[in-house]
């Protein structure tokens, strides 16, 4: 979902028929990186002609050179050097190149910039368009590239050839960027200087702009048919807004944006219950609720939060926090609008992808702190594309920080864990012939006292409960499985996503599990805004703070049941344009409208995104009509609330 979140619908108090109900797509810009942002070609040339003197051989014919860019490096090699890409040769070179890049190319990337690159791109941010990369170079040099040459802020979404099975002119990466976006061909274009990137747009169903200024020459250009053809970045961007019909937005979405934007209220109440206003905004607005209605639940859970109680107003800054103190308070529940001050102004420095990537990584290791709801804050915002939002999430996640100590994490061994589900099968197995011994175990320990978690979360009992195991941990808390380190994280979460709906089906309606679906929606946007290198251990984050979750529950999901249900849904698949689905989705939102306990709007909106991701996997379908009910408060609250 974009900033543009939601186009007018005529239904004024629920949901309205699928076929009238429609979310404002996400509008992106898929851009090639060498000689479409940067004129890197000639530095190419140079630094193919290092690696070639390196390897003692004669350097190639420029001209063939450049016929190779838009490739990946062991195509470009198997072909210059007449040898299949599996050749020891082709390796040895990539090397070379490689070190030549880093020499050759990084050190002057600024000058390389094309004339209105910088300057266009934050107009197609501005407009609410969505910028993005897919290039033939690996996902690491060309994060370099971007970064050298100051572009990294302005782009979302990243792919290098690394990240696909089929670099381009395959349609894959430009389809991978529209799934971890989920937008649709239809509202996207790509941009780039030669036929790969111009095969691989139509080849996918984008629009395409060809601009003539890099390597391959307007004839050949335009001899695949592109839809623009453009000599400037300038031009570029013009035919982009033209084929995305950009604007800044029907007022409806603006009026979404305005409750999303709001700084006037706390970002939680009584004590340590969390806000989560901003959450069932941005789900009512995915789900394509009329924006009249969505404001009418915001004001009413403002006036009347479903415990009882009305949302606090926002509590001035107490203090300066800056980029010298600002570990001193992690999870020290202080002064949450001075952490707010702090990544403003940091964002305003660093642009909000700098911002993701010089922060987060730090506070990946305390998702779990307020019940998760902070992660959800961060990763819901991103989802929502609004500013606001994206940095109160990172502040709630210092404000709120309990730490799932990942550097206690040592790799297993254990045989037949090969995916998210056999290892939770496991540890349930575990728990099972254990049950009374670790059972007890927990209750000693959620009993005890300790210094490091803050005294506000004793009275919301869940919370301290998370935080003594969390500090504590148990061995099987801390092993990371094979598939954390062996698969690509986008498996990972499409995995675990399906292992947590099991998990919730197995309690249909529990709180906890419910925030670990939520959370997870959340944790994968988070993770698609961080480099490449910090997206596996945002999984393994995850996995560790789940656990975590689990084992301070005092139970364990039997195993047979998860089994059971597991192989209920294996295999078990809708036919999305089957209109009985459809008519069964808008049941799940009409009921989640009218429900004042928004967790329910949350699970319907991520469990339907699952469900679209999946190709229609039942399961998903079936989660989201197991509605939760506000919990009763512990008798803790009869106390009042320690900060």
């Amino acid at each position: 979902m974009n900033t543009t979140m939601v186009q007018t619908v005529a239904a004024t108090t629920s949901a309205v028929p699928s076929g009238a109900r429609e979310t404002a797509p996400a509008r992106v810009a898929m851009f090639d990186l060498d000689g479409t942002l940067v004129d890197s070609p000639r530095a190419i040339v140079e630094a193919f002609a290092a690696a070639f003197e390196a390897m003692g051989l004669a350097p190639r014919d420029p001209e063939d050179v450049r016929a190779t860019i838009g490739l990946p490096l062991e195509q470009a090699f198997g072909k210059l050097l007449g040898v299949p890409h599996d050749d020891p040769s082709v390796a040895d070179g990539v090397a070379r190149y490689q070190e030549a890049f880093r020499t050759l190319i990084l050190p002057r990337a600024r000058s390389l910039v094309f004339p209105g690159v910088p300057e266009g791109l934050a107009e197609l941010r501005r407009r609410g368009v969505v910028v993005t990369v897919a290039t033939s170079k690996f996902h690491a040099s060309a994060d370099a590239l971007l970064t050298a040459a100051g572009l990294r802020d302005h782009i979302t979404t990243l792919v290098g050839a690394d990240d696909v099975t089929h670099p381009k002119p395959h349609p894959e990466s430009g389809l991978l960027i529209l799934g971890r976006l989920g937008a649709r061909p239809e509202h996207a274009v790509m941009v780039g200087d030669t036929t790969h990137d111009l095969k691989m747009a139509a080849a996918a169903g984008l629009a395409s702009v060809a601009v003539t200024y890099g390597v391959h020459e307007r004839s050949a250009l335009e001899a695949v048919s592109p839809t623009y053809v453009a000599d400037t970045f300038a031009r570029a961007v013009e035919q982009i807004l033209t084929v995305l019909a950009a604007d800044d937005g029907p007022a409806d979405a603006r009026t979404v944006e305005d409750l999303l934007d709001d700084d006037t209220h706390h970002i939680e109440f009584n004590g340590h219950l969390t806000n989560h206003v901003k959450h069932a905004v941005v789900a009512l607005a995915g789900l394509g609720v009329d924006p009249g209605r969505i404001r009418a639940y915001h004001d009413n859970y403002i006036a009347f939060t479903p415990y009882g109680c009305r949302v606090e107003p926002a509590r001035p800054p107490q203090r300066v926090i800056d980029d010298g103190n600002w570990l001193e308070f992690l999870g020290r529940r202080e002064d949450f609008a001075a952490y707010c001050a702090f990544f403003d102004r940091r964002e305003r420095e660093l642009g909000m992808a700098g911002l993701l990537r010089h922060y987060v990584p730090r506070l990946l290791a305390g998702w779990a702190g307020a019940l998760q709801h902070a992660t959800i804050h961060l990763g819901w915002a991103l989802d929502a594309g609004n500013r606001r939002m994206t940095i109160e999430g990172i502040a709630y996640l210092a404000f709120a920080y309990v730490d799932c100590h990942p550097e206690r994490a040592l790799p297993s061994d254990a045989p037949g864990t090969d995916l998210p589900g056999d290892s939770l099968l496991r540890i349930a197995r575990h728990w099972e012939e254990n049950q009374p011994r670790l059972g007890a175990w927990v209750e000693d320990l959620v009993d005890g006292r300790s210094d490091g978690i803050h005294p506000e979360l004793l009275r919301s009992g869940l919370q301290y409960r998370i935080a003594r195991m969390l500090g504590e941990g148990h061995p099987l808390m801390h092993e990371t499985p094979s598939w954390i380190t062996a698969q690509d994280p986008d498996t990972s979460w499409d995995q675990l996503a399906h292992l947590v709906t099991v998990l919730y089906l197995t309690e249909p309606g529990d709180f906890l599990l419910l925030h670990l679906v939520t959370a997870l929606h959340a944790m994968r946007h988070i993770a698609d805004a961080l480099p490449a290198e910090e997206r596996r251990r945002a999984v393994a984050c995850y996995w560790t703070g789940v656990l975590g979750v689990l084992f301070s529950r005092g139970h364990f999901v039997a195993p047979a049941k998860l089994t059971a249900i597991d192989s209920l849904f294996d295999g078990a698949l809708d036919d999305p344009d089957d209109p009985r689905w459809a008519r069964e989705w808008d049941w799940h939102i009409a009921r989640a409208v009218e429900e004042e306990e928004e967790h329910n709007t949350k699970l319907v909106y991520v469990m339907r995104e699952l469900w679209h991701r999946s190709g229609g996997r039942s399961v998903y379908r079936v989660a989201a009509g197991q509605f939760t009910t506000t919990p009763e408060l512990p008798a803790t609250f009869e106390h009042p609330p320690a900060a």
